[in-house]
């Protein structure tokens, strides 16, 4: 990131730079097309199940590991796993939840 002096920035223009692609260009447009939200939400959220769904996976792993072998796993990477994923399906919940309170809140909108 550039500084910029007092002395440049009490002249009559500054220069600003563009940057990211979703800055607007000259002429007031977007530089780069977004995608549509719907899809994009989607997406995210999908992701973020798929990323919840193997972070239980690991969390099972290990305490089948820990059952299995206990000399070879630590019983922290074992705890850590499990908050990790505690916390992930708490917060995929806490976003349905909030989802299904924000269509519900629109339907019955008049």
């Amino acid at each position: 990131m550039e500084i910029i002096s007092r002395e440049m920035a009490l002249g009559d223009k500054i220069e600003l730079k563009r940057m990211s692609k979703l800055h607007f260009n000259d002429e007031g447009v977007l530089s780069k097309k977004t995608e549509d939200p719907e899809k994009s939400f989607a997406r995210v959220f999908f992701n973020a199940v798929n990323e919840a769904n193997s972070l239980q996976h690991q969390s099972d792993e290990l305490e089948e590991k820990m059952i299995l072998y206990p000399e070879q796993v630590n019983i922290h990477e074992v705890m850590i796993a499990s908050e990790k994923a505690r916390l992930s399906v708490s917060m995929l919940k806490t976003v349905v939840e909030k989802a299904i309170r924000a269509y519900n809140d629109i339907v019955t909108m008049r």
